[in-house]
């Protein structure tokens, strides 16, 4: 599905259809612009930039629309390579082309109704927003498919997926958190693993920290309202709509926070000790904690444009399971939460449009206020749900298992010689 409705856009552009092909595109909720890969060019365009001996954390010139560097340093190896504006037609498809071969990797849909809800997500507006913008999260995804693959596999292997892990961290600092799938070996190896990537972190920072620091300066934010999410969204709009002090905006996504992830913890324990995630096969509950690692990272920690929701099609297989199976209520609602969210970028444009259109107002009607309050429930309903599955899968990995023990032990051991303690 993804890789038709690819091929049948890079038709209909490089045939001349330039009508058909953004207008396409605007159906889903996108503003196509005026050329393809105009996210990829950021680092590009840095590079060229770059050989040309200019300071592109302060300007860059080369960008058609002179945005500063605000990526990860170690993108800027690539300065080694002569880089020309002809080099951004290949390496955008290169880009897209590996995000649809890494969808093989998926786990299969167990039935055609589970089918038919992943390719729902992987045609959604979140992913042909990010296809053609060849926006580097897509990178991202690919390095998140590999590791979620290999750490199924042998040791060799689940190395190989930490190494994925550890890189795209280092690529874009909030995948970072992908190393969490390192539990599932012994407390031995897992400290080992840890110490390993500390240390590789630590190298990087050292060797980059001036062009670190600034490029951490440098991250942009953008409107509430527009097709952006995070925790921060919601507490913004409602200070920004109801004029509160900008301290409400930090209490208000701490309490939203701390309500997500607390409940989200007690009902991850719960389904723990009901045993609601063992209908997952192996893969399926890999796929299922890096994902859910994934959009909760770039929840919790920063204001995210809509494309980076795609990484929402990873814990899809997985939660279309969930919701022909589980018990708990909760999970029934996950799948179409979000194919919902990987669709906003379509419904909430277009509800934003109509409103506005019939009543020249632009984000302040009652109905777009409404449409962007459930976008927001929705986000926060979610990541709840996400929350609780990796809480679950981490509480079931050997690493935490075994500390689990442990203390288990300990405090049963405490206990026997307080009693014969007391009875001598």
């Amino acid at each position: 599905m993804g890789a038709g409705f690819f091929s049948i856009m890079v038709a209909l552009y490089c045939l001349g259809f330039m009508p058909l092909y953004r207008g396409i595109i605007k159906l889903w909720g996108i503003h196509p612009f005026e050329f393809p890969f105009v996210d990829t060019d950021t680092v590009l365009s840095a590079i060229r930039c770059i050989n040309r001996g200019v300071d592109v954390y302060v300007s860059n010139p080369c960008d058609v629309l002179e945005r500063v560097y605000d990526y990860s340093p170690l993108w800027t190896v690539l300065a080694e390579f002569p880089m020309t504006p002809a080099w951004l037609p290949p390496i955008g498809m290169g880009v897209d082309i590996a995000f649809f071969l890494s969808l093989l990797l998926l786990p299969v849909g167990r039935s055609w109704r589970n089918t038919r809800w992943i390719a729902a997500g992987i045609v959604s507006s979140a992913t042909l927003f990010a296809v053609e913008r060849g926006n580097n999260d897509l990178v991202l995804f690919v390095l998140a498919v590999c590791a979620a693959t290999l750490v199924c596999r042998s040791g060799a292997c689940r190395l190989l997926a930490y190494g994925f892990a550890l890189l795209a961290g280092l690529l874009k600092y909030y995948p970072m958190t992908l190393m969490l799938i390192a539990t599932r070996e012994r407390p031995g190896r897992f400290v080992a693993v840890g110490v390993a990537s500390v240390v590789a972190v630590a190298v990087f920072a050292a060797v980059t920290w001036h062009d670190l620091v600034r490029a951490l300066a440098l991250i942009p934010t953008g409107s509430y309202f527009e097709d952006m999410f995070g925790s921060v969204t919601l507490g913004g709009g409602l200070a920004e709509r109801l004029g509160l002090p900008a301290i409400a905006v930090k209490i208000i996504r701490l309490v939203l926070s701390i309500v997500a992830i607390g409940t989200g913890v007690r009902l991850g324990t719960r389904s723990h000790e009901r045993g609601v995630l063992t209908v997952l096969n192996e893969r399926e509950r890999s796929f299922l904690l890096v994902g859910g690692l994934l959009v909760l990272s770039c929840f919790f920690t920063a204001q995210n444009i809509g494309y980076r929701a795609v990484h929402l099609i990873l814990v899809l297989p997985a939660l279309s399971v969930l919701r022909d199976t589980s018990g708990m209520r909760p999970f029934r609602y996950a799948l179409p939460l979000a194919i919902g969210l990987l669709w906003s970028g379509a419904w909430y444009h277009d509800i934003m449009a109509v409103d506005a259109a019939v009543t020249g107002h632009h984000g302040h009607s009652p109905v777009q206020m409404a449409a962007w309050l459930v976008r927001e429930a929705m986000w926060w309903s979610l990541v709840t749900i996400l929350v609780s599955c990796v809480t679950d899968l981490l509480l079931s990995s050997n690493t935490v298992s075994a500390c689990r023990r442990y203390v288990s032990d300990y405090r049963y051991g405490t206990q026997r010689e307080g009693r014969t303690s007391g009875q001598g």
